[in-house]
């Protein structure tokens, strides 16, 4: 049996933007370059049958379905597999065929994960909604809640018995005036009843002097005298009464004034009374209400965080864990090529490590996002033991991420491992150093690079030196020419 020749160097491309086409193809091609003999023909013939098979299915080609791809790759899986070992170079290209078989499962694994991933995100976008809108019907019941006139209540009360107090007296004031000018109207009357008698009686006895004697007429002058003295007595007393009857009156209206302004008030507050009563009353139902929707929110709410949680537990948590075991198998898979296709099989090594990192690192951003709902839920105070379950998950959102860095850097030591020899060697580096960078790890100074920066610190070292001498110079002559 001929020893398999070592393939071309691969010509690499950025495993960041890597697909399983690219890979597949580029190992296959360089394993077609492998020498046979009759005890390999078999693997041999696997080998190109899987390249066939990788060319009609190879990842991102959109006119191959998810579900052709998947039983191609199974097939091919199955094809290679028991032709996979260490024993010689086709041994070692079966096992590399087995392990693009299960990295492009792994692949169409991730792609489904991925979608599922998003529908969770989708999904946890909702229930936020959910908990602004229990949020808002709690705030309604509150405040709702909160509406107490009682305070207002007590005040109008205080209010209208004053008011009253004020009508009563002033009915009372405006009684007695009214009796005091009923009376002095009562004397006035009286008063000039009296005038006229006083003044017919006058009259009668003037009648009389034409038929008299001037003895008797004299005598009948005085009488008319006095009873005509009399009757205008009694009349201006009367207009003295009907005086203050007059000053009497107008004080009588401004108190009727006063009586009917605080009936208005009282009229007014009544109805202030009214109307508080009914908003203290729609305020009881807006509450009541309130309150029976946020419940009603609250169960929802708690039902769509059931389902999210159901969701992520099931659907996500198996769509990833088969995707990461699928990926690992892959790797696992090239445990037997380490001689003939070492190259080979590192490259597919860091493109596998590095589609393991992107499933840790879509694991990651989704249990991120379920702690901070579970945070959202807590500052929300909505019922429920969300501490617990935001712990865990920042605990899984924390060893995914942990996960994720030691897959790139794993990636990237795959990369340096697969010893790419040429133009490519600085590319690979540079990606490798851009996985180590995805996973954590800062770049070491180049010593190239740290020799410049000392030279330039020596250089600003001297030069500070120079201009401290010269500013010492100066100094020095300015003083010899001061002791001149």
């Amino acid at each position: 049996m001929t020893t398999p020749t070592s393939p071309a160097p691969i010509k690499a491309s950025n495993p960041l933007s890597q697909t399983i086409q690219i890979v597949s193809v580029s190992a296959l091609i360089a394993l077609t370059g492998i020498a046979g003999c009759s005890k390999s023909d078999d693997a041999q013939a696997a080998v190109k049958q899987a390249e066939r098979s990788f060319s009609t299915v190879a990842a991102g080609d959109s006119t191959a379905s998810a579900s052709f791809a998947e039983a191609t790759y199974k097939e091919t899986e199955q094809l290679v597999a028991p032709h996979a070992g260490s024993e010689d170079g086709y041994a070692e290209a079966a096992a590399v065929s087995s392990a693009l078989a299960k990295l492009g499962q792994a692949s169409l694994a991730s792609s489904q994960a991925s979608k599922i991933e998003t529908q969770s995100l989708l999904n946890a976008r909702v229930v936020r909604g959910m908990i602004n809108q229990w949020l808002t019907m709690s705030a309604i019941e509150q405040a709702a809640g909160l509406f107490d006139p009682s305070a207002e209540l007590a005040e109008i009360n205080n209010l209208i018995t004053l008011r009253q107090g004020d009508v009563k007296a002033y009915t009372k004031e405006r009684k007695e005036v009214e009796t005091r000018i009923a009376t002095l109207e009562s004397q006035v009357e009286d008063l000039r009843t009296k005038s006229a008698a006083e003044r017919n009686e006058s009259g009668a006895l003037e009648l009389q002097m034409p038929r008299v004697s001037a003895a008797k007429a004299a005598k009948i002058v005085v009488q008319v005298r006095e009873h005509t003295l009399k009757a205008d007595n009694y009349e201006l007393e009367a207009i003295r009464i009907e005086g203050v009857v007059g000053q009497l009156r107008p004080g009588a209206n401004e108190i009727q004034l006063n009586v009917e302004k605080a009936s208005s008030q009282i009229e007014l507050l009544e109805q202030a009374r009214i109307e508080l009563a009914q908003r203290e009353k729609a305020s009881k139902a807006d509450a009541t209400q309130a309150a029976n929707a946020a419940t009603q929110a609250a169960a929802t709410l708690k039902d769509a965080v059931a389902q999210y949680a159901e969701f992520r537990s099931s659907q996500v948590d198996d769509a990833n864990q088969r995707a990461i075991a699928l990926t690992r198998s892959s790797i696992g898979a090239l445990r037997d090529a380490n001689r003939a296709v070492k190259q080979v099989a590192q490259l597919t090594k860091a493109s596998a490590q590095q589609s393991l990192a992107e499933s840790y690192s879509r694991q990651a951003t989704g249990h991120a996002e379920a702690a901070l709902l579970y945070q959202a839920l807590i500052e929300a105070n909505v019922p429920g033991s969300w501490q617990t379950l935001a712990q865990e998950a920042q605990a899984l959102a924390a060893q995914s991420r942990q996960d994720a860095n030691d897959a790139y850097q794993a990636a990237a030591s795959a990369l340096r491992s697969a010893r790419v020899t040429g133009d490519e060697k600085d590319k690979i580096e540079a990606t490798a150093q851009r996985l180590e960078a995805l996973g954590g790890l800062e770049p070491e100074p180049d010593f190239d690079d740290m020799e410049n920066m000392n030279n330039m610190d020596m250089d600003h070292s001297n030069d500070m030196d120079m201009e401290n001498m010269d500013h010492s110079n100066m100094d020095m002559d300015s003083s010899t020419q001061d002791d001149g």
